[in-house]
């Protein structure tokens, strides 16, 4: 009698392992039979794009941008579809074998055009990835992807105070063996740099002509850029030149000022004198 309840709950706690075994299959397993994995789905795609690394907003991409915008699909190392704008994807791309951990990734431009077009100081790239999803005989699965900022872009402006005591200027910025120049002629410039992580280390140097005399005032240093973020070096000046550099993230223009000094002494009785001023009031 005893042995008979033994085999019993053997038989039950058997049944149990064999149902939760098959359940956990069945659940990470997207295939209701084997037939779907025996032919063609297809995908549908849907990609947004946001600028701003804050707020990870999905808006829609204009028709330029599904112009501009690159599509690669791929399963594991297979790759079905290979840096292809996204506007002239046909039905024969997106019909792709059934099966598991297809991935879909979207970029606004290519890590070289980045740094290259459409000149040497390059342009934004923003990048994203869907997760990974399966594609089943004869249906069509979404691969929804956000891109998002993936480089980091540097500019050079000029104050007022800056140009009242120096005529020109020229503010050579590098990050590895990639060199920029920033002058008075190109102000408005941008130049973007690819980040392996995210941020990277730009040193830069000024070299300033003063006013009065013509002496040129040097000053160098490093700043970190960081991804998704436009770094406005500001160049403003009190008489003796003081320099400051104003960090700016994408567009919601959140500014960070970060003093460099090339007259200490002159820069000491400034602040002596409004702290006076403001004792007084």
């Amino acid at each position: 009698m005893k042995m008979n309840r033994y085999k019993i709950v053997t038989a039950v706690v058997s049944a149990m392992v064999t149902f939760l075994m098959t359940g956990c299959q069945a659940e990470s397993n997207p295939f209701l039979s084997p037939e779907q994995l025996d032919g063609v789905g297809s995908i549908a795609i849907r990609v947004t794009a946001d600028g701003n690394m804050q707020t990870r907003a999905a808006k829609p991409l204009t028709d330029e941008q599904k112009n501009q915008y690159l599509v690669s699909i791929r399963q594991g190392n297979t790759y079905h579809v290979l840096s292809k704008v996204l506007n002239k994807l046909t039905a024969e791309d997106l019909a792709v074998p059934a099966g598991y951990g297809y991935i879909v990734t979207a970029e606004s431009c290519s890590e070289h055009d980045a740094e290259t077009m459409p000149n040497a100081f390059g342009q934004p790239r923003l990048v994203g990835s869907s997760e990974p999803f399966a594609v089943a005989k004869g249906e069509t699965s979404t691969a929804n992807v956000l891109c998002t900022p993936a480089n980091a872009g540097v500019t050079v402006i000029e104050d007022e105070t800056f140009t009242d005591v120096f005529s020109a200027y020229e503010m050579t910025v590098k990050a590895g063996s990639r060199e920029l120049t920033f002058t008075s002629g190109n102000t408005s410039a941008i130049g973007y740099y690819n980040l392996s992580g995210d941020g990277l280390t730009l040193s830069y140097q000024l070299g300033a002509v003063r006013i009065e005399n013509g002496e040129t005032v040097t000053l160098s240093s490093t700043v970190n850029l960081q991804k998704g973020r436009i770094t406005q070096l500001t160049l403003r000046s009190t008489p003796k030149g003081t320099i400051t550099l104003s960090i700016i993230y994408d567009d919601t223009f959140i500014r960070e000022d970060i003093e460099m000094i090339i007259d200490p002494e002159a820069d000491r009785l400034e602040a002596d004198a409004e702290q006076e001023t403001d004792t007084q009031l």
